[in-house]
């Protein structure tokens, strides 16, 4: 279903009001209320690209739905399904690769896209050696393309700025949990340390930058 017009601007108000008000619990909420509107949120923002681009834009709305199937095995789930997670993430990244290059062709992108997820591959290898698993190459895969997404995205930056805005949000958004779990152990980051302190605020900081991603990207489609 496609809306234009005054319709539609109030469609748009409407869905950044709601999820400015999300975002506000969100950062500062716990518990049962935090899943719930973490959860939300995303969803809204896959309800919106639908509403917004229906059939015109099907890989966006299909990219989205993979949100949501990430983060409610991240985040309803209990025990989390980190797993499917995953592969959920991996799946629309893809998707959003896709519809990227439909728009910016060039072999010398996908070949840079290429080389990313073996180079991502092969640091699993060697840096996990016997420990590297499913979750860890499909993490580094995910990760390799999201990247590429960036580096493709930013070719797009005239026509599509908030597309690239949404990609750089979604990786802060991956670096801070990245070095949260990093700090358990795997990194020197010693508590006290402003690096530490960052990290560890008191505040949801990874979902400060994760849900405007989600919120830019949804909007994207409307620069298509």
């Amino acid at each position: 279903m496609r809306v234009s017009g005054r319709k539609f601007e109030l469609i748009t108000l409407g869905f950044l009001i709601i999820e400015l008000i999300l975002y506000s619990v969100i950062l500062t909420a716990g518990g049962t209320v935090l899943i719930a509107c973490e959860f939300a949120a995303i969803v809204l923002c896959f309800g919106y690209a639908l509403v917004r681009v229906g059939k015109r834009d099907p890989l966006l709305v299909a990219a989205l739905a993979g949100i949501v199937g990430a983060d409610f095995c991240l985040v309803v789930c209990n025990p989390i399904e980190r797993m499917w997670g995953m592969v959920f993430f991996l799946a629309a990244q893809t998707l959003y690769a896709v519809r990227l290059h439909r728009a910016v062709r060039g072999r010398a992108l996908l070949i840079v896209r290429m080389a990313l997820v073996a180079v991502a591959e092969i640091t699993a290898f060697v840096v996990l050696r016997e420990r590297t698993d499913a979750l860890a190459l499909v993490s580094m895969a995910y990760y390799a393309n999201l990247i590429a997404n960036i580096l493709v995205s930013a070719r797009r930056i005239k026509t599509s700025p908030v597309l690239l805005v949404g990609f750089v949000l979604f990786i802060l958004c991956d670096t801070v949990i990245g070095l949260q779990v990093a700090a358990d152990g795997y990194l020197p980051i010693l508590e006290g340390s402003w690096l530490h302190n960052v990290l560890f605020m008191g505040f949801n900081l990874s979902w400060f930058f994760y849900l405007p991603s989600q919120v830019c990207l949804a909007m994207s489609g409307l620069d298509q």
